[in-house]
């Protein structure tokens, strides 16, 4: 995937350059999160010092595909983050208050869960030095953020936090 990316940047970055990839990785972690999470106003972004990237969203809901084997939770909502193969790892943690599924749900449905997906990121796709590409972070990730293409849904936001810094914001 990452060669895939590396041939052909713009049809995934669009015209960000690739300091801001990990950002850009950062945004579509964000929305997906969001997506799962359909009441939940806000999710939680930090930018952690030395380069890795976590993300948070409380009150998702997760629905396994049909015709699919019984498979952990936390491995389906991986399955449908394509941009994890662009870091060296990623885990998705999941916690509940309850049991999943609830009685009186369908047996593959989710509801409830606390989500947090953390991705250390790959320093030779983006050809920086590790941990380099938060450098005014927040301000940076603010632009993309307002673009069109990565901008949260209406009445949504991101809330993040630069860990080196301790700089924090709320984003539209």
């Amino acid at each position: 995937m990452s060669s895939a990316v590396k041939a052909n940047p713009g049809l995934y970055f669009g015209a960000f350059p690739a300091a801001d990839w990990p950002l850009v990785i950062a945004a579509w972690t964000a929305a997906d999160l969001l997506r799962l999470a359909p009441a939940a106003p806000v999710v939680d972004v930090i930018l952690h010092r030395g380069g890795p990237l976590s993300a948070t969203v409380r009150g998702a809901t997760v629905a396994a595909p049909p015709n699919e084997g019984r498979r952990p939770v936390a491995d389906i909502i991986r399955s449908g983050l394509w941009y994890t193969e662009l870091s060296r790892s990623t885990t998705v943690h999941t916690t509940s208050d309850h049991p999943s599924p609830l009685p009186g749900e369908p047996d593959r449905v989710w509801s409830g869960l606390t989500v947090t997906v953390h991705s250390q990121l790959d320093a030779t796709l983006f050809g920086l030095p590790d941990g380099t590409w938060w450098r005014d972070g927040i301000e940076r990730f603010a632009k993309i953020l307002a673009t069109p293409r990565h901008r949260p849904p209406d009445g949504r936001r991101v809330h993040v936090v630069d860990e080196l810094t301790g700089e924090k914001a709320s984003l539209p």
